[in-house]
């Protein structure tokens, strides 16, 4: 919790010998405070955006603090846009919050004394400049809609003492009935909120985006906040700062007659409708689940250099490798000292060290090699490839009288490679596809495991009987393999031996040849998605959750007098694949738009959602969930009495309410504690009509309210 301290105030009156003060409080002070002098017939004033459009998903205000004073006001120039805060208060209420904005300001130097106007941004407006940071800082996970009107209200830093939100939604008509909490179990992919370059957005980003799902319009009003449902005209929940607690509220009809009138400047004017909505849904679909490194993007460890080797052929083989720094997947090197198995816990201490290369365990590599010599044509030049090494034993000479082949230092339930996928959600039907390509190292048996062991050798040769160990799971489910080869999910932490692809075996030893080889297929279900490939496993039911991956360390065994110690693996992918009898379109974005029946057409500009219902549109972060299920067209409202989908709901919410044109009135009344955002407005002069407010500036000094309201 930020602390303020009050560092200058501010004490006016209205005409009417109303007593406001203003509160300028800085971030962490704890000095005394100076009282100032207000400027002018209006030393305080607050102006509400003006927008034609009912649906905004903000309408948020504005503040003009007018002062004189001299050269000490040059500290309430502040450097950030939560650093000095303000509160605007009539005895104990506060009827605004917010923040000075950091903006340059222009003021007289030929006098002392001299007059100052400060512009000032709204609390929630400062959301603006304040990043998401996820609830875990170890992992990304799920986030319900409460907790998001929580954080809004909180990294917004206001003081607002009521929050108002529309009693609308609920899961089902009895849940609405029984006044149950339907955004506690509506949740969301915190991944939603970062791009794939893990920029976050903002929290006002996604503010407007939670109100473009729910149809509503956050707006802060003389010290209370409100997300206002144009459409609902019956209860709305009364907050506490914390929502913990309500009370119940419902819209009030007020006459401008009976308010009163501060002035004479009217105006009348007429909005256009529309007939024509298009609602894109802009899907962030779950892809290939990224568990293999961009080597592009990878910093050198350590440059080996060229190391040449005689092959006894006349010929000599040159080889460069240059061993890199992991950044997504998480690798574990090792040494091995007099019979201990020592985990590296700093990398950089290997740091141009021709050494890097022999560690044990997985680092990522490129490497190339050419042939020169009598028998081959010099090339001279490298062909680099990116593989991730995998290096399995170490320790002494290869004895063949005494038999000593020392066997991998590991055992078998050591990782070696780590890969982890927040905050996914995974729908049934739909399957997880694995593969990789392995390309057995190894050495010549009379000689050590590391003798030289810069250079990998070109003829290791893949075994049918060489297999990969791996665990996945999903949140709380594990995969498993039984001995038939299927593929089943549960609640028991399990790994499964994955065999490589049986096309590549050259004779019934199961000699697999000196390349690389895939895992094998899955030739069962391939054909029943999109995009699978290798090893797939069917997903029999929702999972949600972190998605975890581990490979562990290889065990291979000896073959044709060579000594395996260990293999490369390229072309590592791990992805989601959908059904084949999904949408083509499945990973295009979601449009939803009216049928027009009319030879002319005047159509609102497109609506973005960047949160959206499910609609047959295959994995994605940036939809809603309703308990374990997406979201789809299944959430009650009781607008309509029945279940909808929101995107279709806005649609026909806007064609109701812009079938035809509309009357925006501006009227100058007296400032009076009676009108809210929840306020129906009626005129005598405009039979039948009833308006909402929509923007307008309160002049407090002068006890008047310049209101501006449309035709709803």
């Amino acid at each position: 919790m930020v602390n303020y301290g009050t560092i200058y105030t501010l004490p006016f009156k209205s005409r009417k010998e109303v007593s406001y003060l203003i509160e300028i409080q800085k971030e962490n002070y704890e000095g005394k405070s100076t009282e100032l002098v207000g400027s002018g017939n209006s030393p305080f004033s607050v102006i509400i955006e003006d927008e034609d459009f009912l649906y905004t998903p903000t309408r948020f205000s504005s503040a003009s603090i007018r002062i004189v004073g001299g050269d000490y006001l040059q500290n309430l120039y502040s450097t950030g846009y939560q650093q000095y805060r303000v509160l605007c208060k009539r005895g104990n209420d506060i009827i605004w919050t917010g923040f000075i904005n950091p903006e340059l300001y222009t003021q007289d130097y030929t006098s002392t004394k001299f007059e100052l106007e400060i512009e000032c941004s709204s609390a929630m407006s400062t959301l603006e400049y304040v990043n998401y940071k996820q609830k875990n800082a170890e992992q990304r996970t799920f986030i319900s809609f409460w907790e998001l009107f929580r954080m809004f209200i909180e990294q917004s830093r206001g003081c607002y003492s009521s929050i108002f939100i529309p009693h609308v939604y609920a899961k089902n008509e009895d849940d609405y009935n029984n006044d149950l909490n339907v955004f506690e179990e509506m949740t969301i992919s915190e991944q939603n909120f970062f791009d794939e370059d893990n920029k976050a957005m903002t929290l006002k980003e996604i503010l407007e985006e939670v109100c473009k799902f729910l149809n509503w319009t956050c707006v802060d009003w003389r010290g209370e906040l409100y997300f206002i449902d144009i459409d609902h005209k019956s209860i709305y929940y009364k907050y506490d700062c914390d929502l913990n607690t309500y009370s119940k509220a419902t819209p009030i009809v007020l006459n401008v007659s009976d308010i009163g009138f501060a002035g004479s400047e009217h105006f009348l004017d007429i909005l256009p409708g529309y007939n024509k909505v298009t609602i894109k849904c802009s899907n962030y679909p779950i892809e290939e689940i990224k568990i293999t490194e961009d080597f592009d993007k990878l910093k050198l460890l350590s440059n080996i250099g060229e190391v040449s080797t005689n092959l006894g052929n006349g010929n000599t083989r040159h080889t460069q490798r240059e061993v890199l720094y992991p950044n997504i997947l998480t690798m574990h090197q090792f040494t091995y000292k007099n019979d201990v198995l020592s985990p590296v816990t700093d990398l950089s201490i290997y740091k141009d060290k021709r050494n890097a290369t022999e560690l044990l365990g997985a680092i990522p590599l490129r490497y190339a090699s050419y042939e020169s010599g009598l028998k081959t044509p010099t090339t001279q030049s490298y062909n680099y490839e990116c593989a991730i090494q995998v290096r399995q034993r170490c320790g002494t000479k290869y004895d063949p009288i005494n038999d000593v082949t020392p066997n991998s230092v590991f055992n078998d339930s050591i990782v070696v490679i780590g890969a982890k996928k927040d905050a996914l959600f995974l729908g049934k039907g739909g399957a997880l596809s694995l593969n990789m390509s392995i390309k057995v190292l190894q050495k010549d048996k009379y000689d050590s495991p590391f003798g030289g062991g810069l250079v990998p050798s070109e003829d290791g040769i893949t075994y049918l009987k060489d297999i990969i160990k791996v665990g996945i799971r999903i949140g709380d489910k594990y995969v498993s393999k039984d001995n038939y080869g299927r593929f089943t999910w549960g609640d028991t932490p399990s790994t499964m031996s994955i065999n490589l692809d049986q096309s590549s075996v050259e004779n019934a030893d199961g000699k697999m040849g000196t390349g690389f080889v895939s895992l094998y297929k899955t030739y069962g279900v391939l054909g029943k998605y999109s995009d699978a490939d290798g090893v797939v496993m069917d997903i029999p039911a929702n999972l949600f959750g972190t998605l975890e991956m581990s490979i562990y360390a290889p065990t291979l065994t000896e073959r044709e007098g060579q000594v395996p110690y260990g293999y490369l693996i390229k072309d590592l992918k791990l992805r989601y694949c959908h059904p084949l009898d999904m949408d083509d379109d499945k990973d295009s974005d979601r449009i939803y738009e009216n049928v027009v029946n009319e030879n002319f057409i005047n159509e609102l500009d497109e609506i973005e959602f960047r949160i959206s219902s499910y609609n047959n549109d295959g994995a994605c972060y940036s939809k809603v969930l309703l308990l374990d299920e997406y979201l789809k067209d299944n959430l009650y409202s009781s607008i309509e009495k029945t279940l909808i989908r929101p995107e279709e709901l806005l649609i026909r919410r806007i064609i109701n309410q812009y079938g035809a044109t509309k009357i925006k009135l501006t009227q100058v009344l007296l400032n009076s504690n009676s009108i809210t955002p929840l306020s129906v407005l009626s005129d005598n002069y405009m039979k039948g009509k009833r308006f909402m407010i929509a923007g307008g500036e309160i002049d407090f000094a002068n006890e008047q309210f310049t209101c501006k309201m449309i035709e709803a």
